[in-house]
């Protein structure tokens, strides 16, 4: 299918191929990019970015019916600077992960001291005393 647009022919090419294609010729800068903007270096976050950024641009052109012109490269930027603000102001400003299986690490989680919790570590520990055998030396 040609357009004829100011005078000039363009062939309009399906959404999905023209996204396709976008793609993989920006996927690796627009994600350098991500990464070089944020204050910490963490290559997944900005990969989970990069995969917003792409998808807002899907969401905006291509299912909208509108098309993608060679000069993607300031938009993909653009929709990358809102999904780093968007990401940071909506999580929790001391976000780090923790590792569960150190146990200075894990000393460090909230405790929850509801009766609940209570309730449940008790009937766990009467549960795992009901089916250990007796202790060596100590008759059952």
């Amino acid at each position: 299918m040609t357009d004829v647009i100011a005078g000039q022919n363009r062939i309009k090419s399906e959404p999905s191929e023209a996204f396709a294609r976008i793609f993989a010729e920006h996927s690796d800068s627009i994600t350098r990019y991500i990464a070089g903007r944020l204050y910490v270096r963490d290559w997944h976050l900005a990969e989970d970015l990069a995969q917003d950024t792409f998808l807002e641009l899907f969401r905006s052109y291509t299912l909208r019916d509108r098309e993608i012109d060679g000069r993607v490269w300031g938009l993909l930027t653009l929709i990358a600077r809102r999904a780093i603000s968007h990401h940071f102001r909506t999580s929790s400003a001391g976000e780090r992960p923790v590792d569960t299986t150190d146990w200075f690490e894990a000393q460090r989680l909230p405790v929850d001291h509801s009766a609940e919790a209570y309730a449940i570590a008790d009937l766990t520990a009467r549960a795992l005393l009901a089916d250990s055998p007796a202790p060596l030396g100590v008759a059952a």
